[in-house]
């Protein structure tokens, strides 16, 4: 004779099995079922932040920053081909330097007034405006920026230098023999006199252009100030090695 079939059998032996799953698991079980896309969500969002982090961590800063500081017009081409040129001439042991390069356009009060008596017919203008904000910007890239050279044009190298004594004699850094035509007043020195003076890619420059090198040692870097003068000694060398005689 068959044993009799206990009535309720399987749904005990259930609830047995849910009694050793525990409070835990139901609580789990409904959270889940109510809240899982925005735990998914969630979870894509934390993953998404870390690999943001994550691949911020790992790019490479420039190892030098530039401007050109000057009333220079260039095309998109124009600035590539100069950026690489720069990048290649200050690296080392046949590797180019990942550079950051910043192109200000800037003109003197004079040259402003100059400009537009020159094209009082045509309609051309410069924009004051524009002007004033990049002093701005100019003057807080000298107060706190990381750049240290700078291409200049050398009547804005002398404005900012009345008004903000950021450069350093460039003679110092000069090889022995430079001829004195080389230098534009004291804190510049022409292209012709550097590794760029038969580069392609500088003819976009507006002739006169110079490099100056900025102290680099501020108010602002005073409790940094043996950083502050490792990085600047960093660019002096890199001057020295782009200066010709």
């Amino acid at each position: 004779m068959e044993p009799q079939e206990q009535p309720g059998r399987d749904k005990l032996e259930g609830g047995e099995l849910h009694v050793r799953h525990g409070r835990v698991w139901h609580w789990f079980d409904n959270f889940w079922y109510h809240y899982k896309w925005r735990v998914i969500l969630a979870a894509i969002g934390i993953f998404a932040v870390l690999f943001v982090t994550l691949s911020t961590c790992r790019r490479r800063e420039p190892d030098y920053y530039f401007y050109y500081v000057g009333p220079g017009g260039f095309t998109g081409a124009q600035q590539s081909a100069i950026i690489t040129s720069v990048g290649t001439a200050a690296g080392e042991d046949g590797r180019d330097a990942k550079i950051a390069f910043s192109f200000l356009f800037m003109m003197t009060n004079d040259q402003i007034a100059a400009f537009r008596e020159e094209h009082a017919d045509d309609g051309l203008t410069v924009s004051g405006a524009q002007i004033m904000a990049n002093r701005e910007l100019l003057s807080d890239e000298i107060k706190t920026g990381n750049a240290i050279l700078f291409f200049m044009d050398p009547e804005v190298l002398e404005e900012t230098q009345s008004s903000s004594g950021a450069f350093l004699e460039i003679r110092q850094f000069a090889p022995e023999g430079t001829p004195d035509q080389a230098f534009s007043g004291e804190y510049g020195i022409k292209l012709g006199y550097t590794v760029f003076a038969h580069d392609p890619a500088f003819s976009a420059f507006p002739e006169g252009t110079v490099i100056a090198i900025r102290n680099g040692i501020s108010a602002l870097s005073l409790f940094q100030r043996d950083k502050a003068l490792e990085n600047r000694a960093r660019y002096e060398a890199l001057l020295r090695r782009w200066l010709t005689p």
